[in-house]
């Protein structure tokens, strides 16, 4: 029986980095190997976490072979992570890296591995943030890789930026089918509480600045929106200034057209935020890939997204969604398109017809191919 071990994030920390990373090890049981998931006992000091907390509830994850041996800035726990995964003897590690804060916890716990083959598993290769020296600390990890496995185009292109020895394959981000079944519109509409007589756009997730969330609130001012009975919901937590955007919102008069639900979002509750929306619209001022897109693709939502980015891997446009340049009238145009031309149908049925190529059984097997 092959043996995999995948370094990240992962219950009880939260977001879509673990539930990913989750996802892809459960495929792995599926497909008989014996993996487990190295996680953090510590994963950013509290000072530098912008959210209220770092960890969830789910009983259901219990039983996943998860072993928090990490901490992030302290080198004695590199060290006895080296000697579990050297005792282990993995065919491969998967490092996940998605910030280069991680950089030198990674960099020298894959240093001191022994002959063991070590694939990272990239998400960013720079972070939407600028961090001191991030160049030199990118570097540090690129360069104790064998491999790399990417999920988009653009993080290729910042990979190739380095120079790199090592290949660099790429796999599309599968499916978040964690999240439960997809629910009635009206349904899920009456579990959230909203008046069924709108239609209704979704924002989910962390807020953050390069997320371009004011684009679309400035969007939701234009008239023509009002008159269609546009409403917006805003579903996730701020790492921003909240102030700064419900002040905007109040400024603008929308304070009867947007929703705000400004906590980090159970499992269990994300269906009904994604299924009583009409379309998700992301207005990102940048981006790599997106989770978010994999969730609405999931409950054949199309998607509304700015072209930054590795987003066109995922979202071709007027066919499961749109790509507009990053602007709110841009954003206008579509959203009256989409509304006022009745395109949830036709886009429904293409994502319905696109979404086997995202696979999690794919991505497995891409992990595998690569040392083949």
């Amino acid at each position: 029986m092959k043996k995999v071990i995948i370094i990240s994030p992962a219950y009880p920390l939260r977001g879509g980095i673990s539930e990913s990373t989750e996802l892809l090890y459960l495929e792995y049981i599926k497909k008989e190997f014996d993996c487990q998931i190295i996680s953090y006992n510590l994963q950013y000091p509290r000072f530098l976490f912008p959210g209220k907390k770092q960890t969830i509830f789910d009983p259901k994850k219990k039983n996943f072979n998860i072993i928090p041996l990490l901490n992030s800035i302290n080198p004695i726990s590199w060290y006895r992570t080296s000697k579990y995964i050297n005792f282990q003897k993995p065919d491969y590690v998967i490092f996940r890296f998605w910030n280069p804060f991680f950089s030198i916890c990674l960099g020298f716990l894959a240093f001191f591995l022994n002959d063991i083959k070590k694939v990272g598993w990239v998400d960013n290769v720079f972070p939407h943030k600028k961090i001191p020296f991030q160049k030199n600390l990118i570097k540090f990890f690129l360069k104790k890789m064998d491999a790399f496995m990417v999920m988009s185009e653009s993080v290729k292109n910042d990979l190739n930026k380095f120079k790199i020895n090592a290949p660099i394959h790429k796999s599309l981000h599968p499916l978040y089918n964690n999240f439960g079944v997809k629910l009635n519109k009206k349904l899920a509409r009456r579990k959230l509480k909203v008046d069924p007589n709108y239609n209704y756009i979704l924002f989910f997730g962390f807020v953050r600045k390069y997320k371009g969330l004011d684009l679309l609130i400035d969007a939701m001012s234009n008239k023509l929106i009002d008159e269609r009975k546009i409403k917006l919901i805003i579903a996730g937590e701020f790492y921003e200034n909240e102030k700064y955007y419900k002040q905007k919102i109040f400024d603008l008069n929308l304070s009867k057209s947007v929703i705000i639900f400004d906590h980090y979002i159970d499992n269990n509750e994300v269906s009904k935020y994604f299924c009583a929306s009409d379309i998700i619209v992301q207005p990102y001022l940048s981006a790599t890939q997106s989770g978010i897109t994999m969730i609405a693709l999931h409950f054949n939502r199309p998607v509304l997204a700015t072209n930054v980015g590795g987003l066109s891997d995922y979202i071709k446009n007027n066919q499961n969604g749109y790509l507009v340049e990053p602007n709110s009238k841009k954003i206008v145009d579509s959203l009256l398109n989409f509304f006022d031309n009745k395109k949830s149908k036709v886009f429904e049925e293409n994502i319905k017809l696109m979404k086997k190529q995202y696979s999690w059984s794919n991505l497995v097997n891409s992990f595998e191919s690569i040392f083949k």
